[in-house]
C-alpha cells in the first residue's frame, strides 16, 4: 500500500492538471438572448456592440457515439450546419436526432454532390436549403473580425470553415483535421466563442480573434491555406 501511494498522488495531480487545462479554453460569458427583431441594426458601429455575447447553441460532437471511424471523422460540416440550423430555427434536438440528421445529410450529399467529404461553403449552404429547407441565410465573403461580431450582435449565428491544424486545438487527435468547420456562437473582448464539433470538449470553446481569422479557409483541392475566407450567416427569427 505504501508503495502505491505516490502513484495515486501523481494520478490525482495529473487528473487535476488536465481539468484545469481544459477550463482555460472554456468561455465564462453568460448565455445571451438575441435582440428583438425590431431592434436589430443592419450594420451597427463597432463601438456600439455589446462587449460580450454567447448564444445558447446546442452542442454535440461530430462523432456522437465517440466512434471516430468513417463517416464520423469527416462529418464536421454536417455537424456544424445541423447545430446552427436548430438554433436559428428554434427547434430542439437530442443526440439521436442529431446523429440521424448527420446520416441523412451524408446520404443527401452523396446523391447531390457525389461525395460527402470536404464540402465548401457554397455546398454547405446548399445543404441548409436542400436538406433542411431553411433559406434564411447568406454567405459573407472576406469577413473581418468586426464583421463577424456585428453579425453576432444582430442575433445571427455563423458557420465557418478552417484549415483545422492552424486552430492549434490541444484536444484534437494527432495534428488535427486538415479541414474543419464549426459554429461561431459569440465573442468576448479577446476571443470568439465556438461550438467546436471536432472534440467532445468543444462546447463553449474559445479561440483568439487572430487565430480564427488566420485559420479561416474553405476547402481548396490544391492547398487548404489557399481556400477563400467565407462564412454562412444564419438569421434567427424571433
Amino acid at each position: 500500500m505504501k508503495r502505491s501511494l505516490p502513484l495515486i498522488i501523481v494520478s490525482i495531480l495529473l487528473l487535476s492538471s488536465c481539468t484545469a487545462n481544459e477550463s482555460v479554453f472554456k468561455s465564462t460569458v453568460p448565455v445571451s438572448q438575441p435582440p428583438p427583431l425590431e431592434e436589430r441594426v443592419v450594420k451597427p458601429p463597432v463601438e456600439a456592440l455589446p462587449k460580450e455575447i454567447n448564444f445558447n447553441v446546442p452542442f454535440f460532437v461530430q462523432a456522437p457515439d465517440t466512434d471516430w471511424s468513417l463517416p464520423w471523422q469527416e462529418a464536421c460540416e454536417e455537424a456544424a450546419i445541423t447545430l446552427a440550423y436548430h438554433y436559428a430555427s428554434g427547434k430542439a434536438v437530442d443526440k439521436e436526432q442529431f446523429k440521424n440528421e448527420l446520416l441523412g445529410l451524408i446520404d443527401w450529399e452523396n446523391e447531390h454532390f457525389g461525395d460527402y467529404k470536404h464540402t465548401n461553403i457554397t455546398q454547405t449552404a446548399e445543404m441548409l436549403k436542400g436538406y433542411f429547407k431553411f433559406a434564411d441565410f447568406r454567405i459573407l465573403d472576406n469577413p473581418s473580425a468586426e464583421d463577424i461580431k456585428r453579425e453576432l450582435a444582430q442575433g445571427h449565428i455563423i458557420v465557418a470553415p478552417f484549415a483545422g491544424r492552424e486552430l492549434k486545438n490541444p484536444f484534437y487527435k494527432g495534428e488535427g483535421p486538415l479541414y474543419h468547420m464549426m459554429v461561431l456562437r459569440g465573442y468576448d473582448e479577446k476571443n470568439f466563442i465556438t461550438n467546436d464539433v471536432g472534440t467532445k470538449r468543444g462546447e463553449n470553446f474559445i479561440y483568439p480573434y487572430e487565430r480564427i481569422m488566420n485559420a479561416m479557409h474553405e476547402w481548396n483541392d490544391t492547398d487548404i491555406n489557399l481556400g477563400a475566407k467565407r462564412v454562412i450567416i444564419l438569421a434567427k427569427n424571433g
